[in-house]
């Protein structure tokens, strides 16, 4: 709920759940409400209504019982242009139908921190839901993530940018750690079940694999994501000079 507050779309209305608690948590949250509207600039517009309900409306009305105690009414998700998110970032992680809204929950909360952006298709894969918001804890309140028609097209326009694709396949001679990724780079990840579908495939630079020593054959996608993610930025990190004798 905090991360919700300090994004980027506007919060209508905050759900507290009824209980000898809920007095803690209204306060708690009108001082999120408060850093909130001095960090985006809102002290002019009205802040959220703070209504309280009982545990079982509040899980009808967000639709699950997980919620903690505490919900909200927000506006839209702002996915971002994708042209704008080339222009803006040199890491990227490219999703093509991951349809589960953990996976992509995960896959957003260690991009965010990676300060890595997120590319996700309109259809047959998982879109920002109230789920997916779960999952990733609130990173998707900060993370920037757009949403294409065809990630084919997008990977072409990428390239054309001066971005590298590099796709994550189980059986790619190349491993991942083989590759130099300090130039503008696009990682492409495929659903849980299918793997890359051929013209997503077909229009990467270099398929890569993360090696496996064990008796899976395959790792989870939103872990291959984070080794992924996490090499770019090892090989991006400043080198500090070498001592001299």
């Amino acid at each position: 709920m905090r991360e919700t507050l300090r994004g980027r779309r506007r919060t209508f209305q905050v759900f507290v759940e009824e209980g000898p608690y809920a007095g803690v948590a209204v306060g708690e949250v009108e001082t999120w409400i408060e850093a909130a509207r001095r960090q985006h600039g809102r002290e002019g517009v009205a802040p959220p209504k703070i209504t309280l309900l009982p545990a079982d409306e509040l899980g009808a009305r967000l639709g699950t019982s997980d919620h903690q105690g505490l919900g909200a009414e927000v506006e839209e998700y702002p996915y971002v242009d994708a042209d704008r998110l080339l222009r803006e970032h040199d890491l990227v992680v490219a999703l093509d139908r991951v349809q589960d809204p953990q996976n992509l929950g995960a896959i957003v909360r260690t991009a965010e921190g990676a300060g890595a952006a997120i590319v996700i298709p309109r259809h047959r894969a998982a879109s920002v839901t109230a789920a997916v918001v779960r999952a990733s804890a609130g990173a998707t309140e900060h993370a920037a993530i757009a949403q294409v028609r065809n990630l084919a097209d997008f990977l072409t326009a990428a390239k054309k940018a001066g971005f590298w694709i590099y796709g994550a396949a189980a059986e790619a001679p190349n491993a991942y750690d083989a590759s130099d990724y300090r130039d503008r780079t696009v990682y492409v990840l495929g659903s849980e079940g299918e793997g890359l579908a051929r013209r997503v495939s077909e229009t990467c630079d270099q398929l890569i694999g993360v090696p496996l020593r064990g008796r899976v054959e395959s790792l989870n996608v939103s872990v291959t994501a984070g080794i992924l993610l996490y090499e770019a930025l090892r090989q991006r990190r400043p080198r500090l000079p070498e001592l001299s004798e």
